[in-house]
């Protein structure tokens, strides 16, 4: 599969997502904040919601994944690397007590390859693994603190973040919080080893330092990347990847960091700002006196300089080298459009220029767009969007029509 992303905007062609499932269920309120959820989605209306997100898509024409299929056509074509990614995800789970990892590796085994992959997505009790090990370990008794062995992954629906598209590559993330670093390893496999993504040279998140995630890059041409400094995005990965990018790779020929505030509330640099057209893109006023940026390029002996920025307006109109109009969400007033970026009004998805999926539920924000002359494809995303993200948050573009 020819891999090809030069933009944010260009016709979308491929796009790889999650359908929510049951490790939704999984999810209480006790253990919200471990797993960065606010609430709890209910399952059956987030599937329907989702199925409504992907039939939009494809109405317009978008060959649309499952990473689980992927991920099940690899175990089915490779049956070797069943122990090593069952391996892998067991690694990743701090089981300390050995009887109890041999007794969940061993039951996973003897599983088919998509219960395999349900399981490591849904997770897997203490209750239930108690009842296939012939002793009690403290984590047994103590299951109170955590019921767990494999935490379930009730974020893999943003697959945003697990993989990022650049030019003829991919980054695959290297996220910050231990409770979704196992997702990765799902896309990590299917490059590695699926048919159709022979040829492929990504770089590989597990090599980098904690915290660079998809939600936190734009590809805004072939030229520029934009990175989000953010509180899921370090210095430390953003300065570790920018070799990569800029003279390992040769992705691009700069890198504009635009720093936003680290807190939840903006997780990511996409919950804040996304490019809607040529020439537009769509900020939460919240926080426009509140962000910096910084220019990262490549010098002539090989090594990466940084300056500092002219500020975000001035810096994309350079970098893409035409004026730029930023369309503040919620009409620029504050009540209005702190509520709608809480219901992810300015995590688009543009499947065109000028064209972007969005929840229906950010009304003033959605008509502002219109406004502004662009084209919104609405879907229902009450539940989705417990979750804190959007329709951008829930798509992992493999290809994209270049710009003219």
């Amino acid at each position: 599969m020819q891999m090809q992303v030069t933009n944010d905007i260009g016709k979308l062609q491929k796009v790889i997502v999650h359908r929510p499932g049951e490790e939704l269920e999984y999810l209480t309120p006790k253990f919200l904040e471990e797993l960065l959820f606010d609430e709890i989605p209910w399952l059956k209306r987030a599937r329907e919601e989702h199925d409504g997100f992907v039939k939009i898509m494809r109405d317009e024409g978008v060959e649309v994944l499952y990473i689980t299929e992927l991920m099940a056509d690899v175990l089915n074509e490779k049956s070797q690397l069943k122990e090593q990614f069952i391996g892998e995800h067991l690694d990743l789970s701090h089981i300390a007590n050995m009887d109890t990892r041999e007794a969940v590796y061993d039951y996973l085994m003897e599983k088919d390859n998509s219960y395999v992959i349900d399981t490591l997505i849904r997770g897997l009790k203490k209750d239930y693994v108690q009842t296939i090990k012939d002793s009690e370990s403290l984590a047994d008794l103590t299951k109170s603190s955590f019921p767990f062995y494999l935490a379930p992954l009730p974020s893999m629906y943003f697959s945003r973040d697990q993989g990022i598209a650049m030019a003829n590559s991919m980054l695959t993330g290297s996220m910050f919080n231990d409770t979704r670093r196992r997702e990765t390893l799902f896309i990590e496999y299917i490059l590695k080893h699926h048919n159709v993504f022979k040829n492929i040279e990504p770089i590989w998140g597990s090599s980098l330092p904690p915290g660079v995630e998809g939600g936190d890059i734009i590809v805004l041409s072939e030229k520029t990347i934009m990175i989000g400094l953010s509180e899921r995005t370090t210095v430390q990965a953003i300065e570790t990847v920018a070799k990569e990018i800029l003279i390992e790779k040769q992705l691009a020929e700069e890198i504009l960091i635009v720093q936003i505030p680290a807190k939840r509330a903006y997780m990511h640099l996409d919950t804040v700002l996304t490019m809607v057209d040529h020439d537009k893109f769509l900020m939460y006023p919240g926080i426009k006196d509140r962000t910096y940026t910084y220019l990262m390029t490549a010098d002539k002996k090989g090594k990466v300089k940084a300056k500092k920025g002219n500020g975000l307006k001035e810096d994309l109109e350079k970098s893409l080298n035409r004026p730029v109009k930023i369309i503040f969400s919620g009409e620029d007033d504050p009540i209005i459009a702190a509520r709608e970026q809480w219901g992810d009004s300015t995590n688009t998805l543009a499947i065109a220029p000028g064209k972007v999926l969005v929840y229906n539920r950010n009304m003033v924000t959605n008509k502002q767009l219109k406004k502004e002359g662009i084209d919104i494809l609405e879907f229902e995303g009450s539940e989705l969007v417990r979750g804190r993200g959007g329709p951008r948050c829930m798509s992992m573009p493999i290809s994209r029509e270049n710009l003219k």
